[in-house]
């Protein structure tokens, strides 16, 4: 995550500062676009398995609900690269963007 990222930005900002990253921009590594979907899959289904219909306030939820657990379990953004957390946000923020829930 960007030095300076709060993780505590609405959805919209949140995906702002990791599309600046550059993942977000253009064409994947395979193994990335095969981890971001496999991410996206699992945040799809933990929203619709409990009745809720994925939309951009539900997705902000999770997202919020994720970040802060993350801060509960002592992650830090600036020491990371692309570990699992990571991932997971970019995944989220990619989903946003491709159900149009950002631009």
């Amino acid at each position: 995550m960007p030095r300076g990222t709060s993780v505590r930005h609405p959805l919209a900002g949140l995906t702002l500062d990791f599309h600046r990253l550059g993942p977000l921009q253009g064409p994947l590594e395979p193994w990335m676009c095969a981890e971001l979907d496999q991410h996206a899959a699992q945040v799809c289904e933990g929203i619709v398995s409990g009745g809720a219909d994925l939309n951009a306030g539900t997705l902000g939820t999770y997202l919020h609900g994720f970040l802060d657990g993350c801060l509960e379990r002592g992650w830090d953004s600036d020491d990371a690269g692309y570990d699992w957390e990571t991932l997971r946000i970019l995944a989220i923020c990619r989903l946003a963007k491709e159900r149009g829930f950002v631009r």
